[in-house]
């Protein structure tokens, strides 16, 4: 029950996103509100975990994760939307890792406070996965990377326990640390945006 809950606040996110846009003020709260809750989730779930498993080292990755999309805008001055590309594609690796990490803690033997924490956390992540690929790859981006979190998310809850069994603690720490580090940046400077 909590699988087809989460999915369904999923898909709600974006019909909440579209009907708060129409009004102007409701506008700049929700993209105000998508913004914090990405800043939330990243400082209060991603950079924890990073560290628990990561160690200090984290620390080093989160920071090499903030670089890396303005060292890449930097080698490919002319191409910013390749290095924009490699940032998103990045960010879209971690938001998989983290659907699957959602199915695995929607598992009956995670609690039911915690699958509906996972439930509730996913309106915001519907509403901030369309305003952030919706406008700047289209329709059909964002109605795939939604089927890409549904199937992840499915796949966690049905396959969990075989995951936890063959993932590395530290590698994904490592790995959810760089990402962290390139979430910071699309918050800070958005997805389309100029340095100079």
């Amino acid at each position: 029950m909590t699988l087809v809950l989460s999915i369904a606040a999923l898909l709600l996110g974006p019909a909440i996103y579209a009907a708060g846009r129409r009004n102007p003020i409701a506008k700049r709260v929700l993209n105000a509100s998508i913004l914090l809750t990405i800043a939330v989730i990243i400082a209060t779930h991603i950079i924890p975990e990073a560290l628990e498993h990561g160690g200090k080292v984290a620390i080093i990755v989160i920071l090499a994760g903030l670089a890396f999309p303005m060292l890449l805008e930097r080698l490919f001055r002319k191409a910013t939307d390749t290095a924009h590309l490699v940032i998103v594609a990045l960010a879209a690796t971690g938001l998989l890792v983290h659907a699957i990490v959602d199915g695995i803690a929607l598992l009956p033997g995670s609690g039911t406070g915690l699958a509906y924490a996972i439930v509730l956390h996913r309106l915001p992540v519907g509403m901030a996965v369309w305003w952030a690929i919706r406008p700047n790859f289209g329709r059909p981006a964002a109605m795939l990377a939604f089927a890409l979190i549904i199937l992840a998310t499915t796949a966690g809850y049905f396959v969990g326990d075989r995951i936890l069994e063959m993932a590395d603690e530290r590698t994904l720490a490592m790995l959810q640390a760089f990402v962290s580090g390139s979430l910071i940046h699309v918050v800070t400077f958005g997805i389309k945006h100029d340095h100079h």
